[in-house]
């Protein structure tokens, strides 16, 4: 008797599962005005850093990025930095504590702080949170993605942590115009992966990595960068090494990004330069890789060729005047390298 040939079906790939949302009303709730007098983080940028801020700046950024306080035990007075993704929905909520030079002195999540919190009172947790902890990955977008919706055809700076692109927001200022960059903040290292970065699909994409040890990160994100622009027609990712060329060892072993220089400038010095004012930049070269930009080029990004309007995009791509207002914090090496070394 003939043997019968049996087929057995490929089983379907399963689609990821659908991420728990953070509860919307406990994360409002640390959007109430009358805590910021409570925040460390935010009081700084009035009256403690170097160069203090406008009320009416600060304010903006508070409401751009949805940023928020903890009113209550261990960490009173954090700063709430939520990651909100481009549907609007708040994927989770870090929570840092600053000292009075902004640096970070600890870190959680609102989530876990509630956990502790019904934990150690014997108190059942809310259903939103049962279900919420027990997902892998809760930090499942890009700080700041919200913004995408809204600012369809800017240009995105990408940084490791939200603070620094609630640094770099405050120095380069808000998007108002379609050449504005928006600052968005991966979240760690790690982060800067495929499924996070798919959202930026056909956006120029200006990449500051964290200083690290023999350049691991920048040369790790670099390498990924490559192999994402592949994958997302349309995508430009432009790196600066000004950092790697510039900072000396010792920032490079702690860590330090961009946040940590920006902070020694003053910030009003970014907003005077008249963009209109600057002398014609050479005509731009076709770039079609991943553009790493020198520091000999104090990070002028004028040789990356605009993309294509796309019908995604209601505004024609241009090419992004950041070199002109980086000019006003680099445009002298021999001055740059001075705040390095102090």
């Amino acid at each position: 008797m003939p043997k019968t040939k049996t087929f057995s079906k490929k089983p379907k790939p399963q689609p990821p599962p659908e991420p728990v949302l953070f509860d919307f009303d406990t994360f409002k709730q640390t959007l109430q005005p009358e805590r910021y007098e409570k925040n460390t983080f935010i009081q700084n940028l009035f009256y403690r850093v170097q160069f203090p801020f406008e009320v009416d700046e600060v304010t903006k950024v508070i409401q751009l990025y949805r940023l928020g306080t903890v009113a209550n035990g261990y960490r009173a007075g954090a700063n709430t930095f939520p990651f909100i993704d481009i549907k609007g929905n708040v994927r989770a909520v870090q929570v840092k504590q600053f000292d009075e030079q902004n640096h970070t002195t600890g870190t959680d999540f609102l989530h876990s702080i509630i956990e502790k919190h019904h934990t150690r009172n014997n108190k059942p947790l809310p259903e939103w949170l049962e279900a919420y902890t027990k997902q892998d990955k809760r930090i499942s977008c890009l700080f700041g993605e919200h913004l995408l919706s809204k600012y369809r055809s800017n240009p995105v700076a990408l940084v490791e942590a939200p603070k620094t692109a609630v640094y770099g927001t405050l120095y380069f200022g808000l998007p108002e115009t379609p050449e504005s960059l928006i600052w968005l903040a991966v979240y760690n290292k790690s982060s800067f992966s495929f499924d996070k970065l798919k959202v930026l699909k056909g956006r120029f994409v200006y990449v500051f990595p964290d200083l690290s040890k023999d350049g691991n990160t920048f040369k790790e994100w670099e390498t990924k960068a490559k192999e994402y622009e592949s994958r997302l027609p349309g995508t430009r990712f432009i790196f600066s090494d000004l950092l790697e060329q510039l900072a000396p060892e010792r920032d490079k072993s702690e860590g330090n990004d961009l946040a940590d220089y920006l902070i020694k400038q003053d910030w009003r010095l970014f907003r005077k330069r008249n963009i209109q004012e600057q002398p014609p930049q050479p005509e731009p070269k076709k770039v079609t890789k991943v553009t790493k930009v020198t520091h000999q080029q104090n990070i002028l990004f004028s040789h990356v060729t605009p993309l294509p309007k796309e019908e995604a995009f209601k505004t024609e791509r241009i090419e992004h005047p950041i070199n002109e207002q980086l000019q006003t914090w680099s445009n002298d090496i021999a001055e740059l390298e001075n705040t390095f070394q102090n």
